[in-house]
């Protein structure tokens, strides 16, 4: 009796791809410099995949932020091809055999693809990202419907990695100022992380408090 086999995933290779990054080493220079590796890879690898092979196995010093590597924690949010995304969503096939890495505009730089997010969350705890609410406790949950929760569901898709916000060109020439808000961008077309809490707040059938968050 003949039994049936299992499909195996089809094999893609080794490749070779060029990286180019955009490089800023403090202890070193106070200029912004590129440097380029040739890193062997498979199409099914994440472009954090490479970065780390780079910094494993060519140059230890090249920096960057990674934390999970599953799209959730948005440490790895950068530059890539003139666009900003998370390292780790990007799969080798789709960069093509010459990639360009720099870290997000509109940021300071701290080392490289770090950039300082401190002034990021500064201003995103100013339009107070939590649910407010002044009336005596219910003895009881506060409770929500299906349609309710669906009037605001896409704002708390935001993962605050900073690429909606390092999209925008105003944020580019006016990073300090307060009313900088901007478009969706991938990896996550949301709104900027001030604006999906305003909205979750003013849509939030438990929530009273977002007058406050709108000056």
């Amino acid at each position: 009796m003949a039994t049936a086999t299992k499909a195996q995933p089809k094999a893609t290779g080794l490749k070779t791809v060029q990286i180019k990054v955009k490089r800023y080493q403090p202890d070193k220079s106070d200029k912004p410099y590129w440097d380029e590796w040739r890193v062997q890879v498979e199409d099914t690898d994440r472009l954090l995949d490479a970065l780390n092979k780079i910094k494993w196995e060519q140059d230890g010093s090249l920096t960057f932020r990674r934390s999970c590597a599953h799209g959730v924690c948005g440490s790895d949010a950068m530059r890539v091809n003139g666009r900003n995304r998370l390292a780790c969503k990007l799969l080798m096939q789709d960069l093509g055999a010459r990639i360009t890495v720099e870290p997000m505009l509109g940021f300071p730089i701290i080392r490289d693809l770090v950039v300082d997010m401190d002034p990021f969350f500064a201003k995103y705890e100013k339009v107070k990202p939590y649910l407010i609410n002044d009336e005596p406790a219910p003895r009881t949950e506060r409770l929500q419907s299906p349609e309710e929760r669906e009037r605001y569901d896409e704002t708390t898709k935001c993962i605050l990695c900073g690429a909606c916000t390092g999209s925008c060109p105003s944020v580019w020439a006016n990073s300090e100022r307060e009313e900088c808000f901007s478009k969706p961008s991938p990896p996550y077309s949301n709104w900027d992380r001030r604006t999906h809490s305003m909205f979750r707040n003013m849509f939030h059938r438990r929530s009273n408090g977002y007058q406050g968050t709108l000056r």
